[in-house]
């Protein structure tokens, strides 16, 4: 498909460095930069305006399921937009928030038995503080005592940027600034095997970590409304996959004091780890379900809080109303487009290929184990990382947080240029395609990024 173009590339890169603002960019370095500006995406690659064709290896941060320009998802979109683009949902209701709703709720785990629709999934997580806020102050009143305030989570974890999301989240260089705005919660360390904070080894550890945030969960537990997780992987705060059971045993410590579980699967949910929700794998059934990103296999924005019938009822009983809404609440573009890509989620049965996938990205990544400047290769459903290491500081040397930002700057243009677009998150590299990618693509991903990897950093030793 052509595109004619208004302006040239320069003018746009230009009026966007004078007039735009970008999340999460260093200012300075962005206004330095000289940005792919991309103009077109098909399957797995995206098109910039030179022509340069590049792999999503990001998925377009963590929301393409699918893959660009889905005729499944293209057919709903048009035909929706024939019909009415938007109307309120405030006092109103249209089919495709309804059938969607039903359609999220036979895919949950059981027990959840409502839908509360939003648009990002940073909304949608205030949305679960507040429903579980409701739920406890209710039950408190009750029992004639304070209500409880306060959220548990852990340490490098992101729930988004909105000021209670920001109070549940623990990443220093993003929400430190805001301390004053914000209520925070108890936290405990979150369960980096690779980094323990407890000094420990895996296996051998018995899951110490887990018994720690058990045992802050047990001594605040007055305070506390609900324990807050990101099921399996914390995301944003660097690609930490937790150890088998430390889910399930935070779970339990949460019921065993009265609390509720709200499980953060904005960036886990519809296959991501290996299962359509992350919390399936430990046998997880948590309160209040938050769910995004992927919803609409990145075509437009939209999120869900699936909550328990429990939950709505103590809402209903009071305040009665639930004081929280959107202008683009349950949008009837995204609705079916998100209806359509669980059509096709499950018609193709991506989740059984991800194996073989994953396994061509370990194959691809196997000579990074003997790189002295990398460490913990890890993957999960179709999730794959790894850490870049500093050498050891000279007196002459650049400083290790110099080095690792000089690093993945280098590694980032440098698998551009070759034809893949990522997105590092600090000294982490990692992968998450579209789950509609092949072994091949896939693979090309992965060997794309080794190459980059192996260009910039030191040589390996010679054997």
């Amino acid at each position: 498909m052509s595109v004619h173009h208004l302006k040239t590339r320069e003018e746009l890169v230009r009026s966007d460095r004078e007039k735009l603002w970008h999340p999460f960019a260093d200012l300075a370095r962005w206004e330095r930069e000289d940005p792919p500006l991309i103009v077109s995406g098909e399957g797995v690659w995206l098109t910039d305006m030179n022509g340069h064709r590049m792999l999503d290896g990001t998925a377009s941060l963590w929301v393409n399921l699918l893959g660009h320009r889905r005729a499944e998802l293209d057919r709903a979109l048009g035909h929706q937009a024939g019909l009415i683009a938007h109307s309120t949902f405030l006092g109103a209701t249209h089919e495709g928030a309804v059938l969607l709703g039903e359609r999220l709720l036979a895919l949950a785990p059981p027990g959840l038995t409502r839908v509360f629709y939003s648009d990002n999934g940073s909304t949608a997580v205030e949305i679960a503080m507040k429903l579980a806020f409701l739920t406890q102050k209710n039950r408190a009143k009750k029992e004639g005592r304070t209500p409880p305030s306060r959220f548990f989570s852990l340490e490098r974890g992101y729930h988004g940027d909105t000021l209670g999301a920001v109070g549940a989240g623990a990443i220093e260089r993003f929400h430190a600034v805001f301390g004053p705005l914000v209520r925070p919660s108890v936290t405990a360390p979150a369960p980096d095997c690779a980094r323990c904070p407890l000094g420990l080894v895996h296996p051998g550890c018995q899951l110490s970590c887990a018994e720690v945030a058990a045992g802050e969960i047990r001594a605040h537990r007055d305070e506390l409304v609900a324990v807050m997780v990101e099921p399996l992987l914390q995301a944003a705060g660097g690609m930490i996959v937790w150890p088998r059971g430390f889910l399930a045993r935070i779970a339990e410590a949460a019921r065993g004091e009265g609390l509720l579980v709200i499980a953060d699967e904005v960036a886990t949910g519809f296959g991501r780890t290996g299962t359509l929700f992350a919390c399936e794998q430990e046998g997880v059934i948590p309160d209040l379900l938050v769910v995004g990103k992927a919803l609409t296999g990145g075509y437009l924005p939209l999120a869900a809080t699936l909550a328990t019938e429990r939950i709505y009822e103590a809402v209903r009983e009071d305040p009665g109303t639930f004081y929280h809404g959107h202008s683009y609440t349950a949008n009837p573009l995204a609705c079916r487009v998100a209806l359509a890509t669980l059509d096709v989620l499950e018609r193709e049965d991506l989740l059984a290929s991800l194996p073989s996938k994953r396994a061509k990205i370990e194959e691809e990544w196997a000579p990074l184990s003997r790189h002295p400047h990398v460490g913990n290769v890890r993957t999960l459903g179709l999730v794959a990382a790894f850490d870049l290491l500093p050498p050891p500081r000279t007196p002459s040397g650049p400083g290790e947080a110099a080095l690792l930002q000089e690093w993945t700057r280098k590694i980032g243009e440098t698998a551009r240029e070759r034809g893949l677009l990522i997105r590092p998150l600090g000294p982490t590299l990692y992968l998450i395609p579209p789950l509609s990618s092949t072994v091949e693509e896939v693979g090309l991903m992965a060997r794309l990024l080794r190459e980059s990897v192996e260009s910039v950093l030191p040589p390996l030793p010679a054997s």
